[in-house]
This record gives C-alpha cells, structure tokens and sequence, in this order.
C-alpha cells in the first residue's frame, strides 16, 4: 500500500507545484500582493517571501517531476522531503491566515481563490501524500499495469487537490446567493 501512495506522489505532487508555478508565471505578482494582504510578514518581505517560494515550488516540482520520468529514487526521495515540507509549512500558515484574516486571497497558483481552511487541507493533504515517497521512496520496477494506476490515481488525485479550494469557494457562494433569493423571494 505504502508502494501505491508513493507512486502516485511521484505523480500528484510535482503536477501540482508545476501547475502553482504555470499559474504564478502567468500572474507574477498576485502572491506578493497575496502576502502584504495576509500581514502575516512585514510588506516590505512580501516580494522577496514570494520569489523564494515561487523558486521553492520550481525547483522541487522540476526535481520531482524529473526524478519521475527518469526512475531516480534517490532525487524522488528528496524532492518527496522537500514538497513535505514545503507543504507543512503551507498548512500551518494557511491555516492561520485563514483564522485571522477573513476573504484575503489565497495566491495560489496565481489564482484570485480566497484563503480558507480549504487551502491549508489541500496543503496538508498533500504534505500527506508526500510523505511515503520520501520515506520510502517509489515503488521499484512496477509492472506498466501498476504504473498506470499510479499515474491515473495521481492525475486524479492533483486535479481533485488543485481544484478543490476553488470548488468549495464557488459552491459555498453559489448556497449563499440561493439562500438570499429565498429570503427576499419570500
């Protein structure tokens, strides 16, 4: 089972930290802005802590993504340490930011989502899934039926995570502007 769950890590989580990086390349500044909106930091850090985790996720999803197309365990295993903890990091300062600061955006991937705790469970979730790969590495020499699995378990698994803060943003608003029309309706 551990085998499986790091197999499809190997997949999910250089996808989504490539996916973050695609998305922030296209929108440059919207983590800066992101940061000085949470006060969690000085503004005046909030360029430089955007550069350096903008790198973070490049450099681990890159090593990721290559330690999965060339089969090195030992690249997979660290990169695996790395989004963890990269990850770990992204849980609990989302997790704070959102209980103190409400409808400030998330900066993830660039994208406009506000921070919730459903950002900071993608994060966990997937410091989660990384967690096998780097302790244990991805399975040796599957066979391509169990390599399939993996990468269609993974690819599921990435879209689900990528997706879900901003599913949960859009249907919480949708139930709220439902509930409304009734009220006035009736």
């Amino acid at each position: 089972m551990t085998g499986l769950l790091a197999g499809i890590a190997a997949v999910a989580v250089p996808l989504v930290l490539l996916a973050s990086l695609a998305g922030q390349v296209r929108r440059p500044a919207a983590l800066a802005a992101a940061v000085r909106a949470h006060r969690v930091l000085p503004a005046a850090l909030a360029g430089a802590v955007a550069a350096a985790v903008i790198a973070a996720e490049a450099l681990i999803g890159a090593a990721g993504a290559a330690a999965l197309l060339l089969r090195l365990d030992g690249t997979a295993r660290a990169a695996g340490g790395a989004a963890a903890a990269l990850l770990a990091l992204y849980a609990v300062y989302g997790a704070h930011v959102a209980r103190t600061r409400r409808g400030v955006p998330c900066g993830c991937g660039g994208a406009g989502t506000p921070m919730t705790g459903w950002v900071a469970g993608r994060a966990a979730a997937l410091c989660a899934l990384a967690l096998p790969l780097a302790l244990h590495g991805p399975p040796a020499g599957p066979t391509a039926y169990e390599w399939s699995i993996e990468v269609a378990a993974g690819l599921a698994f990435a879209v689900l995570l990528w997706t879900l803060p901003h599913a949960m943003t859009v249907e919480r608003s949708a139930v709220a502007s439902t509930a409304a029309e009734r009220r006035t309706a009736g």
